[in-house]
């Protein structure tokens, strides 16, 4: 079956203002490559498994648009619509409602709390476990929120590291029952949560060379996954727990803070069924 994924052109993009430290030193600089990175991303996916790429039309005035992660929580046909924190991107919540409605998703926003999506909020792949970063963008009782209405086990993790703002930054479940992870990103005591909850045997602790390019913020598409690169350790590592892995330059996106996965937006998404399926 193919793999959906909800894209958006880059025409838009550009670094316009500054709400993460990867903007910060990059405002007003020019991204001339981005066009052609996110097309190679494109053909990479395209090349590595059998997916079906959805585009999003790029708005004026919403240059951040192009990272669709942002966009939604997915689960089956139900679309939590991201309430962003800062208001640059408010924007875009409008029109990532309306495609999605368009697209036969029934949508909805969490109350009085900010989200960002699935940016902040991974589905373990074999487990019936949501995990769900906070601190930086999105707020701690959207955990509670998004367990209650998906009658899901939500685990709320603190991430303290501005520069993994998002937990897809610094967090990669896998459907091999692997779970990629920087843990100086998160808080002590969600480190302890990590650890409880993943079995060791499945636990890749990424160096900080890996998670400073992005390494985490991978795309899985069957037994394909695609990032912006790796260092040796981490290939081999992939590679014998059957992962074939496809690395592209995305050195215009990450200048604003986002790499492979934050391009994309999965969307057939949903919980694990049981924990008989690990």
């Amino acid at each position: 079956m193919k793999t959906r994924l909800l894209m958006c052109p880059p025409t838009n993009y550009e670094v316009a203002y500054d709400i993460n430290p990867w903007m910060t030193p990059n405002v007003g600089i020019a991204t001339p490559e981005a066009r052609r990175q996110w097309d190679r991303l494109v053909e990479v996916l395209q090349c590595a498994a059998d997916v079906e790429i959805q585009c999003v039309e790029p708005r004026p005035g919403a240059p951040d648009m192009v990272f669709t992660a942002n966009a939604a929580l997915i689960s089956d046909k139900l679309a939590i619509v991201s309430s962003f924190r800062h208001p640059q991107r408010r924007a875009e919540q409008r029109h990532f409602r309306s495609w999605l409605a368009r697209g036969g998703f029934a949508t909805a926003f969490l109350q009085q709390t900010f989200f960002e999506g699935a940016g902040d909020a991974l589905f373990d792949r074999r487990r019936p476990l949501l995990y769900v970063g906070y601190g930086w963008r999105t707020e701690r009782n959207a955990a509670g929120q998004i367990g209650e209405t998906l009658g899901v086990r939500a685990l709320p993790l603190l991430l303290v590291d501005e520069r993994f703002y998002h937990l897809d930054t610094c967090l990669c479940p896998l459907a091999s029952g692997h779970v990629l992870a920087f843990m100086d990103a998160f808080s002590p005591h969600s480190q302890k949560l990590l650890r409880r909850s993943i079995e060791p045997e499945y636990l890749i602790e990424v160096s900080i060379e890996d998670a400073l390019t992005f390494a985490c913020n991978a795309i899985e598409v069957d037994d394909a996954l695609v990032l912006a690169g790796a260092t040796r350790r981490l290939r081999d590592l992939l590679n014998a727990v059957g992962y074939r892995v496809f690395a592209t330059e995305l050195s215009d996106f990450h200048r604003a803070g986002g790499s492979a996965k934050c391009l994309t937006l999965k969307l057939e998404d949903g919980p694990a069924l049981s924990e008989a399926a690990a």
